[in-house]
C-alpha cells in the first residue's frame, strides 16, 4: 500500500495497514512530519458546537496510568494511545465588539485540547517500529490506477522523479489535494466561494479574564468583516489566536488591527507571539464517492475543509478495513453518514456563519448580543431570528437586516461561488 500524506489520517492508515500485514510506503512532503505548520485548533471534540460540525460519530478519552490517555472510537472498535498533555474545554464564549458574551457551551465538557505534534510523533514512532517505509521530503505528483493496482509518481528532495507501484493507495494529503485534482474529482465538485487565507498565532503572556477551559469567538465587523477572530488554549499553557480572510483583505492585517486597536487589545499588551502558522483553502463540496478504483480518498482531502483529527483517523481505520474486506461500497456509505458536511443542513448553517459580520455594524452586533447576553444558545443566528418581532419594534433598521438572515444563501455570504 502507498499512503500519501503523513498527518493523523495518513499515519493511522499506515499503522493500521502494517498491523494487518500490508507492506506500506508512506510519502510525505515535509522534512519533519511532527512539525505543525498549518493552523490547527488541536481539539478532540466530545460534542458538536456551532456551525463547524464535522465528524458525527462518538469518541471518548480514557485516562490510563503513567499520564497516558486512550482515544477510543467505540463504534469502530479501535483506539489510539496519546501521551501528551490534555486540557479540558467547558465553555464556548461568543463575544460582541464591546464584550457582551453569549454561550454556545457553558459548564459542559465538550472537548479536549491536545498537542498535535506529540500525537504525530507517537504515531510516527509506531509506524517506524512496525516497518513502514517513510519517504519524507517527497512530493506526490500523481496517482493512477493500473490493471492490477496503482502507480504513484513522486519527486524527492533532490528533484529526482520515480514511481511506486502498489496494490492500493490511500490519499490523505489534506484539503486542496493535488492528487484529487489530478484524478479529475474536482470537476464535479462545486466551489464554495473564493480562496480563503488564514493564520494562527501561538501566544504567551495573554491576560485573558476567562479560564483556559474557554474557546472564544470574537464577532467584530469593523476589524474582521468576514469571519470571526477566534482564540483558544493550547495544551502546554499558551493561547492560539487566529482568523480567516478573503481578498482583498488579509488575515495578517486583521490580526494586527485586532491585537492593537480592538476592545480586547489590553489582553495582549504584554503578550509575545512564539509561533506562527497559516493556511490557504479553496472550499468545495465534499467528494460524493471517495473511492476511485484502487485509490481511496480520506480525511480532509475529500472534505470541504476539515474532518477534524478524529474524523481523519476514523477514515483511515475504516478505509484500510474496507480494502482488506474488499467492500469499498461500505466505506463510501460510512463516509456519507459520518460527517455533517454530507447533509444539506450543514451548508444552510455554513451560509449564515459570516452573515453577522457582513450584515451588521459593531454597534448593531452589540445591541443584538445584548439581547441574549449570558444566555446559553445552540445557534446565535437562530436565537436572534426568534426575537425578530421585538427587534422590529425597538430597532426597525436592524430588523430589515435581520430578515436577510432567514433566507441567506452562499451567493450572499460566499461570493464567487462557481
Amino acid at each position: 500500500m502507498v499512503v500519501i500524506g503523513g498527518g493523523p489520517g495518513g499515519l493511522t492508515a499506515a499503522r493500521t495497514a502494517a498491523e494487518k500485514g500490508f507492506s506500506v510506503v508512506l510519502v510525505e512532503v515535509k522534512k519533519d512530519i511532527t512539525k505543525i505548520t498549518r493552523t490547527c485548533a488541536q481539539i478532540f471534540y466530545l460534542s458538536h458546537i456551532g456551525g463547524g460540525q464535522a465528524y458525527t460519530k462518538p469518541i471518548r478519552l480514557e485516562m490510563e496510568s503513567g499520564r497516558k490517555a486512550r482515544i477510543v472510537f467505540p463504534d469502530l472498535n479501535f483506539s489510539v494511545v496519546y501521551g501528551g498533555t490534555l486540557r479540558a474545554c467547558y465553555e464556548w464564549r461568543n463575544l460582541s465588539p464591546c464584550g457582551h458574551c453569549v454561550y454556545t457551551s457553558k459548564n459542559k465538557l465538550w472537548g479536549f485540547i491536545f498537542n498535535k505534534g506529540i500525537l504525530l510523533r507517537e504515531l510516527l514512532d509506531d509506524v517506524e517500529r512496525i516497518g513502514v517505509t517513510i519517504r519524507n521530503q517527497t512530493v506526490c505528483l500523481k496517482a493512477e490506477n493500473t490493471s492490477d493496482g496503482v502507480k504513484v509518481q513522486v519527486r524527492d528532495s533532490k528533484g529526482e522523479t520515480s514511481f511506486i507501484e502498489a496494490k492500493n493507495a490511500i490519499v490523505a494529503n489534506g484539503v486542496n489535494s493535488r492528487i484529487v485534482e489530478d484524478l479529475g474529482l474536482n470537476k464535479t465538485r462545486q466551489k464554495i466561494g473564493t480562496t480563503l487565507g488564514g493564520i494562527g498565532y501561538v501566544v504567551e503572556g495573554v491576560e485573558c479574564p476567562y479560564p483556559p477551559s474557554s474557546w472564544i469567538s470574537f464577532a467584530y465587523p469593523s476589524i474582521s468583516p468576514y469571519i470571526n477572530v477566534w482564540m483558544g488554549p493550547m495544551a502546554e499553557g499558551t493561547w492560539q489566536i487566529g482568523t480567516t480572510a478573503k481578498a482583498p483583505d488579509s488575515p495578517v492585517n486583521i490580526m494586527n488591527r485586532f491585537l492593537s486597536t480592538s476592545h480586547f487589545a489590553p489582553w495582549f499588551k504584554n503578550a509575545k507571539i512564539v509561533w506562527k502558522t497559516a493556511f490557504s483553502i479553496t472550499p468545495r463540496y465534499p467528494i460524493a464517492e471517495p473511492v476511485v478504483g484502487n485509490i481511496v480518498i480520506i480525511g480532509d482531502a475529500a472534505a470541504p475543509a476539515e474532518t477534524w483529527t478524529q474524523g481523519a483517523m476514523a477514515c483511515a481505520h475504516q478505509a484500510v478495513n474496507a480494502l482488506i474486506e474488499g467492500n469499498m461500497k461500505e466505506y463510501s456509505e460510512w463516509w456519507k453518514e459520518s460527517f455533517k458536511f454530507n447533509t444539506p443542513d450543514y451548508f444552510k448553517q455554513l451560509a449564515r456563519y459570516p452573515a453577522l459580520n457582513m450584515f451588521f455594524k459593531d454597534s448593531e452586533l452589540d445591541y443584538l448580543y445584548g439581547l441574549i447576553k449570558e444566555k446559553l444558545v445552540s445557534n446565535i443566528s437562530e436565537e436572534l431570528i426568534k426575537r425578530a418581532d421585538k427587534i422590529r419594534v425597538k430597532r426597525p433598521d436592524i430588523y430589515e437586516k435581520l430578515k436577510k438572515l432567514k433566507e441567506v444563501s452562499f451567493k450572499d455570504t460566499f461570493p464567487g461561488e462557481q
